[in-house]
């Protein structure tokens, strides 16, 4: 007798292969490590919004916290207590320096200040420059 397979005898098997597993595997791989990178992007360009628009406000409030110490050119610096924690300011108050007179004449030149303004939370720094004149007040 021969040994030859009967048809009913054959067995087919069924099912992936290794290469098409590891295939598809790459590719969720692939998939989800950008599905991962594009939302850590979308949490700091939050993180960001928020800083650069509470900034700009927080700035405006310091101004109008330090106006009555404009007289002197000084250095200041404080936060925002528990309305904004993390925050902090610094300020510097300077005088007109570049003087001339077709633009200003020396005596308004003189009640000119220059005030700077900083906000800081953290790696994020927001920077403010304005001018004040002081009233003969």
């Amino acid at each position: 007798m021969t040994s030859a397979c009967k048809p009913s005898m054959v067995r087919t098997i069924e099912g992936f292969t290794l290469l098409e597993i590891m295939v598809s595997l790459s590719i969720v791989a692939i998939v989800f490590v950008s599905l991962f990178k594009m939302q850590s992007s979308s949490i700091l360009l939050a993180g960001y919004g928020k800083f650069h628009s509470t900034a700009p406000f927080l700035a405006r409030q310091t101004i109008t916290r330090i106006e009555g110490d404009l007289a002197d050119d000084s250095d200041l610096s404080g936060d925002f207590g528990d309305s904004f924690p993390g925050y902090q300011w610094s300020a510097r108050i300077t005088d007109y320096q570049t003087f001339d007179s077709a633009i200003i004449p020396e005596s308004a030149a003189e009640r000119l200040k220059r005030v700077e303004i900083d906000i800081l939370q953290g790696e994020n720094q927001f920077t403010l420059n304005t001018w004040r004149y002081l009233s003969n007040e």
